[in-house]
């Protein structure tokens, strides 16, 4: 199956698949179905981890393949994309910056840096600071205790993103410029 060639709907469709699978097999985790949807629940979305992605080769902007532990996020940043309507094609920059940023490790802290210094460390695959990560949550996901869950952090990053910088930092990143934002 080619994620790449589909809208939106039919992305979180798919997503709907991946995330029940997901879910079920996560311990402890359970889904919450909502009524006579294809697309899948905000909470199922939250508990989504990672999964083996299920489209076409993903290549480094850089060349070359993603580490296993950036790329088995493929299928949630997909999704996560599709809801701030970032188009596919710009799914290999967003995976270089979890890769430059927390090498795909979701509970990721930034100890050393300014903001660190200030109190302030960046968190999550994306490394994001808990004052910019509450103004770009999700309603309902603002608290901190969310700041490294993989799903809301990626949405809380690419909002900050897109609302700060524009879709141009997108072709940024998926030309091989990534640093810190």
């Amino acid at each position: 199956m080619r994620l790449f060639t589909q809208s939106p709907a039919a992305l979180a469709a798919t997503a709907a698949l991946t995330v029940g699978t997901a879910v079920a097999t996560a311990p402890g985790a359970h889904a919450e179905p909502k009524a006579d949807s294809a697309a899948p629940t905000t909470a199922a979305m939250v508990k989504m981890g990672p999964s083996q992605w299920k489209g076409e080769r993903l290549r480094h902007p850089e060349g070359g393949r993603f580490p296993a532990k950036v790329e088995r996020w493929a299928n949630l940043v997909s999704l996560v994309m599709a809801e701030h309507e970032v188009p596919r094609r710009h799914l290999p920059g967003v995976l270089a910056q979890i890769q430059q940023e927390s090498s795909g490790r979701p509970k990721a802290v930034n100890r050393w840096d300014s903001n660190a210094r200030r109190g302030t460390p960046s968190k999550g695959l994306l490394q994001v600071i808990a004052p910019t990560y509450r103004h770009f949550a999700k309603d309902g996901y603002r608290h901190t205790r969310y700041q490294t869950v993989p799903y809301t952090n990626i949405y809380a990053s690419l909002n900050y993103v897109k609302k700060t910088y524009g879709m141009g930092k997108f072709r940024s990143w998926n030309n091989g410029h990534n640093q810190g934002y």
